[in-house]
């Protein structure tokens, strides 16, 4: 009996351009997540956004990207995965411009959003498509490239933007700048290469079950958790009683997990679908998903803002130096996709070891107080080392956390795997921001009158949040390797 898998393939001639065209599509939104922080502190000068609205610029894209997914999901396996495909493209376009234009920071958060928006839309549907095109015994090989895809696209974007923002004529303009001629080319790629895509999914006419009541509750939820962190900027005016709206949000979780389970007692979607949470290798791989990807972001943030206003970097020299992690999570991704078979949690252990490995050194190097040669081979050195371990724990990931997930259901867990990053990522970035911008703000300072020590005490903060969540990361990966070796399961498989 052929599978559907078999089928598209079939009829989807080049497989190979599509898996390309999917993975630099989802480097391209992955990227839009990090590369704002090379630009935070112009924004702050150029815009004087202070705390709050440094924090809105970040959070908007991220909480939008993770409101959109899920549905976005369900709806493109439905039958719509093309439509939704170009539909998110033409938004990123329209958004990016927007952004690129603002003329203040509430124009550029609502920018930021609508690019959240887009990216929602497209990221289930590029997982989705690897689902559909191939089979179970190829997703490891499958996303393994995809990962590399990932990771080339994401490896030029800081030392790119860096470059842009550099330029008098643009400023941190040219981080949304950069996006337009690769939207473009984007579009043409999905135009020319698509189309059999959606010939091959069916579905297509079925009317959307889309839960919007129970879609407005998660987003309620998040939203009120993270509203006490973009509150929060240390100076003292900040109201106390802020951290009382996480009462509200944890009434809205409570009310977002019973309508979940009415809706699919009644034979009916919901947002997040129980029956994939039953499937343990899904469900450990959201969950480590949920903590790993919340480290990431602390990291970035003190490290980016660190280098440019304590050490006086440009732009584009703090973009170079974090080029080396992209450039080695390309062989993390090709590795991974190699090994997880084998070894499945074992990498995930490695990858995470190796990363808190280079946070710890970093740390120490940024205390000894070298001279910035020294400083910046040091660091790029450090970033060589993270971004192997980073691509160790990705790509693998994918592959173990869609393994035993049934084919038509691929948008939908790849939504739901994304959504658990966005929070995640969410999450760390409102850690990381408090962790940085209340010590800064609150002794009355900004981002570009702060003293060196100030901005080091700062860094020190947001490296504490990226270790305790990778910590927590690792505990994940120990529990399913115990898990994985008792029920006497090859290592890299997972079980329904």
């Amino acid at each position: 009996m052929t599978s559907a898998a078999e089928t598209d393939s079939a009829t989807v001639a080049n497989r190979a351009a599509v898996l390309v065209l999917c993975g630099v599509t989802a480097g391209m939104l992955l990227l839009d997540l990090h590369k704002v922080t090379i630009a935070i502190p112009s924004i702050e000068r150029a815009l004087d956004a202070g705390p709050t609205g440094i924090q809105l610029v970040s959070a908007a894209y991220v909480v939008c990207f993770a409101v959109t997914l899920v549905p976005a999901g369900r709806i493109g396996d439905q039958g719509r995965r093309l439509a939704l495909t170009y539909a998110g493209l033409w938004l990123s376009l329209v958004a990016s411009i927007v952004c690129a234009v603002a003329p203040g920071v509430a124009t550029l958060v609502v920018g930021r959003a609508a690019l959240g928006v887009a990216a929602g839309l497209l990221m289930p549907q590029m997982m989705g498509i690897v689902q559909q095109l191939y089979a179970p015994h190829e997703r490891g090989k499958a996303f393994g490239t995809y990962g590399i895809c990932v990771s080339l696209s994401t490896a030029l974007g800081p030392s790119v933007g860096g470059l842009l923002i550099s330029l008098p004529v643009l400023g941190w303009r040219g981080v949304f700048v950069m996006n337009l001629p690769v939207t473009v080319a984007l579009l043409v790629a999905a135009h020319r290469l698509l189309p059999a895509v959606g010939r091959a999914q069916s579905g297509g006419g079925r009317r959307p079950d889309v839960d919007v009541v129970g879609l407005l509750l998660g987003a309620a939820a998040l939203v009120l958790v993270l509203t006490p962190f973009i509150l929060t900027t240390g100076r003292p005016g900040d109201v106390g009683a802020r951290w009382w709206v996480l009462l509200p949000a944890g009434l809205a979780a409570w009310a977002f997990v019973r309508r979940s389970r009415g809706r699919v007692a009644a034979g009916r979607s919901s947002v997040i679908d129980p029956s994939l949470l039953r499937i343990t290798s899904f469900r450990h791989g959201v969950l480590v998903s949920l903590t790993w990807f919340a480290s990431g972001p602390a990291v970035n943030l003190g490290l980016i803002i660190y280098l440019q206003e304590a050490r006086g970097l440009s732009p584009l020299v703090t973009g170079l130096i974090l080029l080396p992690s992209s450039a080695t999570s390309i062989l993390g991704a090709y590795l991974g996709g190699r090994l997880v078979d084998r070894w499945g949690r074992v990498l995930s252990g490695v990858g995470m070891t190796l990363v808190l490995a280079t946070i710890l050194g970093t740390l120490v190097l940024l205390h000894s107080a070298p001279s910035d040669p020294v400083l910046l081979v040091g660091i790029a050195l450090l970033q060589l080392v993270s971004g192997l371990g980073g691509g160790l724990v990705v790509s693998p990931n994918h592959t173990m956390t869609l393994h035993d997930v049934p084919t038509g259901q691929g948008s939908a867990a790849s939504s739901i795997g994304q959504l658990g990053q966005r929070v995640a990522n969410s999450l760390g970035v409102a850690a990381a921001s408090v962790a940085y911008y209340s010590l800064i703000y609150g002794a009355g300072e900004t981002l570009a009158s702060a003293p060196a020590a100030l901005h080091l005490s700062s860094t020190d903060r947001t490296m504490a949040v990226a270790v305790f969540f990778l910590l927590l990361a690792l505990a994940v990966v120990v529990a399913d390797r115990r898990r994985q070796v008792r029920e006497l399961l090859p290592v890299g498989a997972g079980r329904t």
